[in-house]
């Protein structure tokens, strides 16, 4: 079966502080979302709203897509191992493999 396998990142406008907001990330699969902050900040005057990452080429803009593009690299990265070892995946399933919930370690 096909899933639809999202991730998004976008600014939480009430909470500015400074003049930057928290980005904040969803990652939605087969319509079912997990939210997450990203523990960035960003001015609203960088933040290009329909491209959900930093503009221009500033140090800042270039170093803040580096970090969100490692983000969704690694949660692309959780999909992929749940994919391959489960039967059913859901966004809240990568989300808690992203963090670290659930996961089993070995030493």
């Amino acid at each position: 079966m096909r899933s639809t396998f999202k991730v998004l990142f976008y600014t939480k406008n009430q909470s500015v502080k400074n003049g930057k907001v928290p980005i904040m990330g969803r990652i939605t699969i087969n319509g079912t979302q997990a939210g997450f902050s990203c523990k960035k900040e960003v001015s609203l005057t960088l933040w290009d709203v329909k491209a959900n990452r930093a503009k221009g080429k500033s140090e800042e803009a270039r170093t803040l897509n580096q970090e969100l593009d490692n983000i969704k690299a690694q949660i692309t990265k959780h999909y992929q191992y749940i994919c391959d070892h489960d039967s059913f995946v859901t966004a809240k399933k990568v989300y808690n493999r992203y963090v670290g919930f659930g996961e089993d370690y070995h030493t």
